[in-house]
């Protein structure tokens, strides 16, 4: 019996993350994408500037927190299972210097997370420095992503995925005869050379981020992008993931990395497509990173709290999808050269790709079945 053909277009870590599942599943699976995590950075690929940790953002019973509940326990199984997954368990420690309008979202948070309690002051994290009136801790996930991506695109490939670059202007374009985009072959292996896919998947599965905006069978409007800039410092020393909150809203967040490297953030730039870093917003992340947390800097070097002893790696810029609606997950129909084929949208996580990637290709599959 043949295997049934699916197509998933974009290689962020939503798309090669339903690819996975898909393969698992029994699918032929085909990724198409312009752009791979080998590939040199570029912001067009968002899922490389991500930090990225589980801090849940969703709404208490909305489809979001499905999504990020199932990812998180995915997580706690693959770190349990695979050693070589680079990501890892860390106490997050959430800091708080007025408790104004953060009830409602605090109350999620301890619903959600099974090890969530409160902290009096003396058991915020050695090292931290500020004005905090009321903490709160719980078991997050770090990720260290320059690693996590290609790990994924190999995970792929073992499975038996095949793979081809290419840029296109609509999705029909990898479905019609008439009009078919170019493509070459992409593969971590030269002896891998499939053959062009054939024109009838049983599916198409729409993974394009910010893509959706552009792409001239979706233009879905919605869709817009947040920028984030951050600091990759080197600090090996430093344990904790800490969000600290600010009396005036500016927020701090510290996500360690298992490669020794530290995400200092952030920044939230609604519908800005600004693609380099601003200086004004690099030294103010990481001002209050080191007003906070001095343990950022390294030995010898945290009495004076000078930022320019911080051992910076990169300034980073990227680019969340954002969607005024939330999350697509939905199943459409491309009429295409008299064919009827189903489309499933997996896209519009905002800054909770990461964090909902394993619960969304859940969700696909799900989508998938009802097709039968």
């Amino acid at each position: 019996m043949d295997q049934k053909q699916l197509f998933v277009v974009g290689a962020g870590v939503v798309g090669l993350t339903t690819a996975i599942r898909a393969l698992e599943a029994g699918y032929k699976v085909i990724v198409f994408a312009e752009i791979f995590p080998t590939d040199p950075k570029s912001l067009k690929y968002t899922s490389f500037w991500a930090g990225a940790n589980h801090l849940s953002f969703a709404e208490s019973g909305a489809l979001m927190e499905v999504l990020e509940k199932d990812t998180l326990n995915e997580f706690l199984d693959l770190i349990k299972q695979d050693p070589l997954v680079p990501a890892m368990t860390r106490t997050h420690f959430g800091l708080y210097e007025t408790l104004s309008g953060a009830q409602e979202r605090l109350h999620h948070l301890s619903q959600f997370y099974p090890d969530f309690r409160s902290l009096d002051a003396s058991e915020c994290p050695a090292g931290v420095v500020g004005e905090v009136v009321a903490g709160h801790s719980w078991t997050t996930i770090c990720i260290d992503v320059p690693r996590y991506l290609p790990y994924l695109l190999e995970r792929f490939f073992k499975l038996g995925g095949q793979a081809f670059r290419t840029t296109i202007p609509s999705l029909s374009s990898l479905v019609s005869a008439n009009e078919r985009a170019p493509m070459e072959v992409f593969s971590l292996n030269s002896s891998n050379n499939p053959q062009t896919p054939t024109l009838n998947p049983v599916a198409v599965i729409n993974c394009t981020g910010l893509g959706a905006f552009s792409l001239q069978d979706v233009l879905d409007t919605d869709v817009y992008p947040t920028s984030g800039q951050t600091i990759i410092i080197r600090a090996p020393w430093v344990q904790p993931s800490i969000t600290y909150y600010f009396a005036n809203s500016d927020i701090s967040y510290i996500i360690p990395r298992q490669s020794g490297d530290i995400v200092l953030g952030g920044s939230w730039g609604v519908d800005d497509w600004h693609a380099t870093s601003r200086p004004e917003i690099a030294k103010a992340i990481k001002e209050r990173g080191v007003r906070i947390y001095p343990e950022l800097l390294p030995p010898g070097k945290r009495e004076k709290g000078d930022i320019n002893d911080l051992d910076v790696i990169a300034e980073c810029v990227g680019l969340r999808t954002s969607r005024k609606t939330g999350v697509r997950l939905e199943t459409t129909v491309l009429e295409v050269d008299g064919k009827k084929i189903p489309v499933i949208h997996n896209y519009g996580h905002g800054g909770g790709g990461y964090q909902s990637s394993w619960g969304s290709a859940k969700h696909v599959m799900k989508l998938l079945r009802e097709l039968d």
